[in-house]
This record gives structure tokens, sequence and C-alpha cells, in this order.
């Protein structure tokens, strides 16, 4: 591997400035100390690119394939699907670029439409399990429960050229919460240098209409004022943000995986008329709330979220949610298949129903940015009194477009 890079080192020498070079040397030298990987077997893993200023691929959890990853068509330049390169090909819909180097794999220069190629003092940092990883994006194999975060970092070995390294953080907090309910946020910093974790001090906790900052211990509370799914973002100067996703109920309002009771508000609301401990039924039994996803919005090619997420405001426990994406363009219809995660040309108007959860959550990344068209997103539930969704407009029924 080391006289590779070195057969490497004058094509590299003309297209990069020499700081760039020196970069390139210590990362490629660390790959080159590391034994080469055994190729692992599927796992379900968290994904997450965080951009100069903006989150790209909020985190993600995907299971990876055994299929190959080939980047630039190249059959012989192909990285196992197990690895971090299959789990990024996965959480961004193949929508990341890079170089391939002989006998090192692929590099990564632009993720998501951001671009750091070696020809600039910035490129894409790559950990693993909370500390910089010591081997490229394709000799690293996943295990179940890993984690890997992509973020710009700046090396140059002219003084003042970069900022200092930033330290990325991390975020523990309840999935579950309850309205009024003070929460426990813990914020973690790990060292840039060596990955070791400390409270994170002075940190800005913000979303849902919550705002605080960590004390001394890296601990901050928040309280939430109303129910819903919201994402509270972690932040400060030198710092690389990150983020966590909670479910506020309202006492026992059958959301959140919490089972409604007769006498809460949710069933006083909207089953008024109804003997107590009679299970609700009627057409407002089951309500989707879709975050993320916009009634009536056209969205740019590559600007449509790609996560299908929401909870279910129920009566009773829910016991199944099902969606159904349908996709007309050009006079053509198609239905997504949740089986072989792509569409299928399918009669217009119908298409198959594909689970997606068996509680009042549910969340599906799909495998791919959408194309263009006029897609049409039905989300089907059903809870344990025996209530189906009704299909309504804005609600189980979501109209987009992407052009």
């Amino acid at each position: 591997m080391i006289s590779s890079f070195h057969r490497m080192r004058p094509a590299l020498a003309a297209r990069m400035p020499a700081a760039c070079v020196s970069l390139v040397l210590a990362l490629f030298v660390s790959l080159s100390l590391a034994a080469s990987a055994v190729a692992a077997g599927p796992a379900t893993v968290t994904v997450r690119v965080e951009g100069p200023t903006q989150t790209l691929v909020a985190p993600t959890q995907v299971t990876t394939t055994t299929a190959s990853v080939v980047k630039d068509g190249n059959p012989a330049h192909s990285c196992t699907g197990t690895s971090a390169a299959g789990a990024l090909q996965l959480a961004t819909g193949g929508n990341w670029s890079g170089e391939w180097f002989s006998g090192l794999g692929y590099s990564v220069e632009t993720v998501e439409g951001q671009s750091f190629p070696f020809t600039q003092p910035y490129y894409w940092s790559f950990w693993l399990d909370s500390k910089s990883a010591t081997t490229g994006i394709c000799e690293a194999e996943l295990n179940a429960g890993d984690s890997i975060l992509f973020f710009p970092e700046c090396f140059s070995e002219t003084s003042g050229v970069c900022p200092p390294a930033p330290n990325p953080l991390g975020i523990q907090a309840p999935a579950v919460a309850e309205v009024g309910s003070p929460v426990t946020v813990t914020v973690t910093s790990y060292a840039n240098a060596t990955g070791a974790p400390s409270p994170a001090v002075g940190v800005a906790v913000a979303g849902g209409g919550v705002n605080a900052t960590t004390n001394s211990s890296g601990h901050a509370t928040v309280i939430f004022s109303g129910p819903g799914t919201f994402t509270l973002q972690a932040s400060a100067t030198g710092s690389v943000r990150t983020e966590t996703t909670l479910c506020v109920h309202s006492g026992n309002d059958g959301t959140c995986g919490t089972q409604a009771t007769p006498g809460s508000a949710g069933s006083q609301a909207s089953a008024a008329g109804t003997p107590a401990g009679v299970p609700y039924k009627g057409p407002y039994a089951l309500v989707p709330h879709l975050t993320g996803l916009i009634e009536g919005h056209v969205y740019k090619h590559g600007h449509a979220p790609r996560v299908l997420a929401g909870s279910m405001l129920a009566h009773t426990s829910v016991s199944s949610v099902e969606l159904t994406l349908r996709r007309s363009y050009r006079h053509h219809c198609y239905a997504f298949d949740g089986v072989s995660t792509r569409f299928v040309r399918a009669r217009c108007g119908t298409g198959k129903p594909f689970k997606v959860s068996d509680n009042g959550l549910f969340s599906y990344l799909l495998p791919f940015a959408l194309p263009p068209g006029r897609y049409v997103l039905d989300i089907q539930a059903s809870d344990a009194a025996g209530n189906h969704t009704a299909l309504a407009r804005g609600t189980s029924r979501i109209v987009f477009y992407v052009r």
C-alpha cells in the first residue's frame, strides 16, 4: 500500500498545493498502517454529515447491504456495501463522489452538493464512533450500532490559514418526553485530536420552541409547552453541531407510543359522547402528523425530503403504519415497491402499501433522491380498536411535486 502511494505522489503534487499534498501524505500513511479490513455482514448504523453552515444529512439510520459500491463506473473500483462507503451511499442516496486511489479506495470530495476536494485547505474529515477514523471509507467495515460522521476540516502548514480544529459534539436526550415536564439533555465534546469525551460547556441547545445552555457538567434542561415531534440541535463556536429528535406527548394522548385513555384530553376532544371505557371508533380515530414533507409544495430536484417520518394521533395503541408512495411523470405512472426499494411501473392511482412501523411513530428513509414528477403519499394506519385511517388530503394523503 505504501508503494502504491509513492507511485501516486507525483500526480498528486501536480494537482494540489504543497500543504494539501502534506495533508494527503498524512492521511494515506495512516491508512497504509491500518490492517486490511475483512468484509462484515449487514449492520444497522447511523450516518451524519455536517456542512459548514447546515446539516447536510441528519442522523440517519441505515442497514448496510452486500451490494458493492462503484462510484466511477469502473467495476474494478469497488467497495463493499457493508463498509462506511456503503453506509454513506445509502444515507445520501448516492449523492456523494470522490476519486479512486489504488490500494486505498475512494476519497470523499463532494457530499450532497458540497465540495471539499484536496485542492483547497478544507477536506471532508471522516470519524467513526466519535473519533477520527484510522482507515478510509472503503476499508472501514461497520458493525451494528456504529456511527459515522463527516465534516469539513482545515489543514495548512502555513500559520494563520486555518482556524483551530473543531471538536464534534454528541447529544443525549430521551426519545419521548411529556408536555410541561423537565427534560435533561446532555452534550459531550469529543477532542479533535484524540476523540476523548468531556462535558460540553456553554453549548446552545435549541428547537421545538425551547432554548437552553449547557452547564459545567454539559447538562441543559428544557420544557416543551406543546406536543409534537421536535428536533433539538446543539451548537457552539469551534464545534461540529449535532442534533436529536424527541416525540413530546400530552399525557396519555395516544402519541409517542402512549395508550390513550378515555379520560385523556385527546379522547375527550375527539370522542365526545363515547361512554367511558369504550374504545373510540370513527373517522378521526387515527390522524397522521407528518414532519418534513409539505402538502402541495414544489421541491427542486434533489431537495425533496428523503425521510418520510411522523406520528399518529390516536385514542388507543397503534398496531401498524403503512405507506403508499405513487409517482406520475410524462403520462406514466409508478409506485414505490417496499421490497425492491425502487419505483416500478403501475396502473395510475394504484400502489402497494409497505409497512414502516408497528406503533405510533414511523420513519422511512428513501434510498435515493426523488426524481421529477407528481407524488402522492398515503399514510394508512390501524389501531387496537379496529380503526383504520380515513384518507384525507393534507393529513393522511400528501400531494407534492419535484421539478
